[in-house]
């Protein structure tokens, strides 16, 4: 049925879906700037994200499916840590997260038209090869002492197979600094939505898993290993890779 629906599908990103998605996400990046920055106001740098993450996963007509919101303490503050599947990774965890948080994201991100400024102007964390780990860190713990979550891709890229990759150890030196629960999510859909290279759509269901947060045992090397081991086995588990 997918395969005779496709065409469809097809000739709907491209007169109805995209447009509107192109005109949704200029009017978001200009919102983000103007009411996170310029003529800030509470919550202006995080509903306009909001309503343009949920609209993008709406107007592409895509199943979306959320567990685990029990498992997050509205009165605390987390470092989220996520698989990253694809481009909508972003469209999911902003739009269904619940949470108000920061990204740590690629330096190439910057240049992408409306949302790179959107991105600067409110505070999020660019990050390149050269970036040094030092200033990152800084930036990171500023982020976090001020109440914001962070939201970190620990493969640091995305996949390129579908599956789940080796983790890297900065986003659990982040929170060995600053003795933060990490919380695994699970991002499942993103990848056979949009593969690399595809230059249209799949229609796939989307599901995000906010898994139990994981408390620190301590300070320094043994606790990075451990967070970092128990984050992926996590997401792993919840992914079905074990």
């Amino acid at each position: 049925m997918r395969k005779i629906l496709r065409p469809f599908y097809i000739l709907y990103q491209i007169i109805i879906a995209y447009p509107l998605a192109g005109i949704a996400t200029m009017l978001t990046g200009i919102s983000v700037s103007l009411f996170g920055r310029y003529i800030p106001i509470k919550g202006g740098d995080y509903w306009p994200a909001v309503i343009w993450s949920k609209f993008m996963v709406r107007i592409f007509l895509l199943p979306m499916k959320v567990e685990g919101r029990e498992n997050l303490d509205p009165n605390k503050n987390y470092i989220f840590i996520a698989n990253h599947q694809g481009a909508w990774d972003i469209f999911v965890m902003f739009g269904y997260l619940g949470r108000n948080y920061k990204w740590m994201m690629k330096e190439s991100l910057r240049k992408m038209p409306f949302i790179g400024k959107a991105c600067h102007d409110t505070g999020h964390i660019f990050v390149n090869r050269e970036s040094p780990q030092k200033e990152i860190f800084v930036k990171a713990i500023r982020t976090l002492k001020k109440g914001t979550a962070m939201g970190i891709f620990a493969e640091g890229t995305r996949t390129r197979n579908g599956r789940l990759g080796r983790f890297k150890k900065g986003a659990f030196a982040i929170a060995d600094m600053t003795q933060l629960e990490v919380v695994p999510l699970a991002i499942e859909g993103s990848y056979n939505l949009l593969p690399p290279k595809a230059k249209f759509m799949n229609w796939t269901p989307l599901k995000l898993t906010i898994l139990k947060p994981i408390k620190p045992i301590g300070k320094g090397k043994e606790n990075v290993e451990y967070l970092m081991t128990e984050s992926r086995a996590a997401i792993a588990k919840a992914l079905g890779e074990e």
